[in-house]
């Protein structure tokens, strides 16, 4: 889905405040991708915060062009999909030490705000590599590289490269309460938080906990609320929330959270609004006050869980590939499908079920009896060929396959992934792209073809759109990585039809897979960042039929 298009510029200037792609189906004929459609802006604009950077500080530049190739067409490749060493990072004065894992008491720098951007070098104009987010601590130099006006609270060099401001977006104690209320930091393995969509009525947005007179006075429907809520959870597809945790210390004796939204709201405000109806929360922690469950999203803001659908995250998964298994693979695309086994009279026999979406490795043999077709697997079983979708190694390598170099096949028409190192193919799965197959990408709900670098990834970032009818906020959509305009690959936790185009043309996978995807591809993210950027450093794309 493609959402508030945001710009990547050689300078790298971007927020993720809200970027582009899934599509949402809360409600089964619903689908809904982050923001409306629009045009790439002619010029870069930065969308850093006013108390982080002074005003102007980054210097306009030309956008990059994202190449759209023909791998038939390729002889050698073109200057765009070649690393050229430009996002290499300036010789620092000693060379550094590899990164380690940072003593308690040692000098450290932690982020306070949604974004706390990283530079090459120690100036506001120098360029952005990546940012860590509100709770995350780095290591860092005990002095600061430089301290002047524009940053008087001094550069820090932090691990494992980089400059950070300490001032408005980054503080050095830890024990800030921004830094304790975010403390949990996201894991790279599955779903990044805990998640929940809102329900009908949408939940109110506390900015504290919320007394007996506070609930009365925001939920006035609250009693037959509760007592619907305590119906609902004795259904039998409940799923329940985390463990509690303890209540935050930043929030005892009704103290306010700090918000990290963008939205601002008075000193004697309870909340700040309500979710919108097509919604969906990260949740840092979850807790018990008088009697009630809430949880604390990565933005700071405090909602009821009862107002909430816990996701129970898709148990789908692809499969990793080696010398010994490898591809051609079949999953299975029906609900009905077996083992079977020839008889020695030219016959079939029935074996075991085989599960919807399960992989099966193959031996490329196939066998025609009885007049339907089926695929011999590695075991030597027979599967009925109509009732899967066969992924074979590509049949003859693209320029781009050289040496061990990372690249990624995305096949529309089977709606499968093929993650490759060199010629050889090392993970495989399905995947949901657009809705609208091969159409156009600028005027249909279709997955832009060609071949392309991932420039810019995040552990999560949001996803919205404020379209009338078509209204929806994603917060903290996982392992997002965009490849070329509003396009990117990412988890989606709001639907597990992975294998059946849905999106509004990004590439959708399964939480197991993003995962995996988002660790092995380039741009590296560092362990305590939570976004980072590349020129020419990205692993290559290439989308097609």
């Amino acid at each position: 889905m493609r959402s508030r298009l945001f710009v990547f510029a050689s300078a790298l200037a971007f927020s993720t405040t809200s970027a582009s792609c899934p599509r949402s189906d809360e409600a089964p004929a619903v689908m809904v991708t982050p923001s409306p459609k629009v045009p790439a802006p002619e010029a870069p604009m930065s969308t850093a915060p006013a108390s982080a950077e002074p005003a102007n500080a980054e210097p306009a530049s030309a956008p990059l062009v994202d190449p759209v190739v023909d791998p038939a067409t390729l002889v050698t490749l073109p200057p765009e999909l070649v690393d050229d060493g430009s996002d290499d990072l300036p010789e620092p004065d000693k060379a550094p030490e590899k990164p380690k894992a940072r003593a308690p008491d040692g000098p450290a720098l932690a982020s306070i705000a949604k974004e706390t951007w990283v530079y090459a070098e120690p100036l506001w104009k120098a360029r952005r590599i990546g940012y860590l987010r509100a709770g995350a601590i780095a290591s860092r130099e005990r002095a600061p590289a430089a301290k002047n006006a524009a940053c008087p609270g001094g550069w820090y060099r932090i691990e494992p490269k980089g400059y950070v401001c300490a001032g408005a977006a980054a503080t050095l104690n830890v024990t800030h309460p921004v830094v304790e209320l975010s403390s949990r930091r996201p894991s790279r393995d599955g779903l990044p938080y805990a998640y929940v969509m809102s329900r009908l009525p949408p939940p109110p947005l506390y900015v504290r906990l919320p007394s007996a007179a506070d609930l009365v006075r925001v939920e006035p429907d609250i009693s037959g609320h509760l007592r619907r809520a305590a119906q609902m959870a004795l259904d039998p597809s409940y799923v329940p929330p985390p463990p509690p945790d303890p209540i935050p210390a930043a929030l005892l004796e009704g103290l306010r959270a700090p918000s990290l939204s963008d939205v601002r709201h008075a000193a004697s405000a309870v909340n700040f609004g309500h979710a919108l109806a097509r919604s969906g929360f990260a949740l840092l922690s979850t807790f018990e006050h008088e009697g009630r469950r809430y949880g604390l999203t990565t933005e700071l803001a405090v909602l009821p869980i009862d107002r909430t659908r816990v996701i129970k995250p898709s148990a789908f998964a692809g499969k990793k590939l080696d010398d010994e298994v490898t591809l051609p693979v079949a999953f299975i695309r029906s609900r009905h499908a077996a083992r079977y086994q020839a008889t020695p009279g030219g016959g079939i026999t029935r074996g075991d079920a085989l599960g919807f979406r399960e992989a099966v490795p193959l031996t490329g043999s196939e066998k025609r009896i009885g007049g339907a077709l089926y695929l011999e697997a590695k075991d030597g079983s027979l599967i009925e060929a109509d009732k899967t979708v066969r992924i074979d190694r590509q049949s003859a390598a693209p320029a781009w396959a050289a040496g061990g170099r990372k690249w990624i096949d995305v096949s529309i028409l089977k709606q499968s992934l093929v993650a490759y190192e060199g010629r050889k193919p090392v993970y495989v799965t399905l995947v949901s792209t657009g809705a609208d197959g091969l159409g156009d990408p600028k005027k249909t709900h279709s997955t832009i073809q060609g071949a392309f670098l991932i420039h810019t990834k995040h552990l999560s970032v949001t996803m919205d759109d404020d379209k009338i009818g078509d209204e929806f906020d994603f917060r903290d959509v996982p392992f997002v990585q965009y490849f070329t305009e509003g396009f990117a690959f990412h988890a989606a936790y709001w639907h597990d039809d992975f294998g059946t185009p849905r999106s509004h043309g990004c590439v959708n996978l399964s939480p197991t897979d993003a995962a995996w995807l988002f660790n092995w591809t380039t741009p590296e993210v560092p362990e305590a960042w939570h976004g980072a950027l590349s020129l020419r450093k990205g692993t290559l794309v290439y989308t097609h039929p």
